[in-house]
């Protein structure tokens, strides 16, 4: 609820500063007094389009700031996900320049005036502003209805549709697949081939460029080897008969002197060494290499290169891209069994969605009708009698209106006069109506989840006498489960209130101010006398037990 409420420089208000309480508060006053203007500063702090006409002649800007205090974990995820933190009291605070910029404030951090917006969705409730009242959706209507039902029928309707949904997304994800043209199927066959041709593996390019290398100078590779074979072990002398010369002569001194000794192991190494290269060269001999080799290999590795290039990979990223085209290819040759599996799958769940959604639709009606039985004792007490509503529950069976929950459109419609038609609830019913309307629903219980506070700027508007006192005893009702706050001219539904705010008009260094003032006890007689039209002795008395009537009443 909100704790307290300051305004400065809006409209005629120069400076107020106001404690509010749970329950039912009433804003009473003479015409003209401002009384419109604290609904306008709550729903700035709310959220509204700004308007200039807010800010005080004469001042440089109109400034809001709502203390607010009260669990919900709506509000909570919302703090959160602005970079918030959640604290137990939350500051709201709303400023608008004389040139109609607006700033918006939520314990002190800048938003967006959308936040505010966000948070009067779960906050506040306006009756007798058109653009604020919750009733007026579609949305909301529906909800009064399924708040009458068993949480297991909704479920139901639920759980069938996000099954349907899972399949024909799957179905139109496979439909994607198949979309594929033949054309790019072709080319990813065509382009598989090839490089199937080439049994990639990773570094190929590297080995068929020494293939290449190879065969290109082999010739060149044969006499090499020819040559240092000969010289190591063919020649007169050779490399390994000079090496062994001179490991003998070392050998016969070699006891006296410890250089001769590791000169004579490190010769002994050499030989061991050449010994190994003699079978390499001769292998190098042994081998042919004719020009068909060469060809094959040079026209593998200008194949791998074009289709590195073509793909902008290297060996790895063209393996990469094989197993993909492999697997789109195979999830096209299987396509058509999928299909006809999932399609028989989504038949299947379309019809139990439907049934659901059949008798989800008959429940709300039958609700619908309930409720508006239950309504009608309430509307004939709160002035309403030729009123006539109706809950009209249709249903669209095509799969663009199919949800979560249903496929229902819920239109909550009125019947001012007999043999006129009947018209949704937003084109025809007045704020007063409204408000009554409002009262009567959370009379026969069908309002246990709206806003946490109820603001009402119209109710009292065209009646009197026992509907006043029915009205202000709903109002009280009312605000043992939420905060109301009521701006009223009736005596009858001011004496129900928990608490009463008298609105004033003065004037200030030649300027009109308004001003507010909580009232109590005798102060607040005397307002409930004044509404009554004077305050001589009998009307005192009267507003004397009036108030002791609302207060037993409420």
């Amino acid at each position: 609820m909100i704790t307290s409420l300051t305004v400065k420089q809006f409209a005629l208000i120069e400076q107020v500063h106001l404690e509010l309480n749970a329950g039912m508060t009433v804003f009473t006053g003479e015409t003209g007094a401002g009384k419109s203007m604290l609904v306008d500063a709550l729903g700035a702090v709310f959220g509204t389009r700004a308007s200039v006409d807010w800010v005080r002649h004469g001042a440089e800007k109109a400034e809001v700031t709502a203390f607010w205090q009260g669990g919900d974990k709506r509000i909570d995820a919302l703090l959160e996900a602005n970079d918030i933190d959640v604290e137990d009291e939350l500051i709201l605070r709303r400023i608008v320049t004389r040139d109609g910029r607006s700033r918006a404030y939520l314990n002190g951090v800048p938003v967006a005036v959308k936040v505010l917006q966000q948070l009067g969705k779960i906050c506040l409730d306006l009756h007798g502003q058109h653009e604020h009242q919750s009733l007026m959706q579609s949305s909301v209507q529906q909800l009064v209805l399924d708040a009458r039902l068993p949480a297991a029928d909704l479920q139901g309707v639920k759980m069938v549709f996000e099954t349907w949904k899972q399949l024909k997304n799957q179905l139109q994800s496979l439909h994607t697949k198949r979309g594929e043209s033949e054309q790019q199927a072709n080319w990813m066959r065509e382009e598989l081939a090839k490089l199937e041709s080439l049994d990639l593996e990773e570094g190929l390019a590297e080995i068929l460029q020494l293939e290449v290398d190879t065969g290109r100078h082999h010739a060149q590779i044969q006499q090499a080897a020819a040559q240092a074979l000969m010289l190591l072990d063919e020649s007169e002398p050779s490399v390994r008969d000079l090496i062994a010369r001179a490991g003998q002569a070392i050998a016969a001194v070699e006891d006296y002197h410890e250089g001769l000794r590791n000169s004579r192991i490190l010769i002994d190494q050499m030989d061991a060494l050449l010994g190994e290269i003699t079978p390499e060269l001769s292998h190098v001999m042994d081998q042919s290499f004719d020009d068909q080799s060469l060809r094959q290999a040079e026209d593998r590795l200008i194949r791998l290169h074009e289709g590195m290039r073509r793909h902008a990979c290297d060996e790895a990223g063209l393996l990469g891209l094989m197993k993909d085209w492999q697997e789109r290819l195979s999830a096209l040759d299987t396509a058509s069994w999928d299909v006809a599996r999932l399609t028989q799958a989504l038949d299947k769940a379309a019809e139990v969605y439907r049934q659901h959604a059949r008798d989800l639709n008959a429940a709300r009606k039958a609700c619908g009708d309930e409720l508006t039985g239950q309504l009608r004792p309430f509307l004939d007490s709160l002035a309403l009698t030729g009123m006539q509503i109706r809950f009209d529950v249709s249903m669209a069976e095509d799969e663009a209106s199919w949800g979560e929950s249903g496929w229902d459109s819920v239109r909550l419609q009125v019947m001012s006069n007999p043999g006129e038609p009947w018209r949704d609830l937003a084109s025809v019913a007045s704020g007063g109506e409204l408000s009554r309307l409002v009262l009567a629903l959370k009379g026969c219980g069908a309002l246990s989840d709206m806003p946490h506070i109820a603001v009402f700027d119209e109710v009292d508007t065209g009646i009197g006498g026992e509907t006043a006192w029915c009205v202000g005893q709903l109002l009280a009702a009312m605000g043992r489960d939420r905060q109301v706050l009521v701006i009223s001219h009736l005596p009858q539904v001011a004496s129900c209130a928990d608490f009463q705010v008298v609105i004033s008009k003065a004037e200030k260094e030649g300027r009109t101010v308004t001003g507010l003032t909580s009232v109590q006890a005798q102060l607040r007689q005397n307002e409930i006398a004044r509404m009554l039209g004077g305050a001589g002795e009998g009307t005192m008395e009267h507003a004397g037990d009036m108030l002791k009537r609302g207060q037993v009443a409420s």
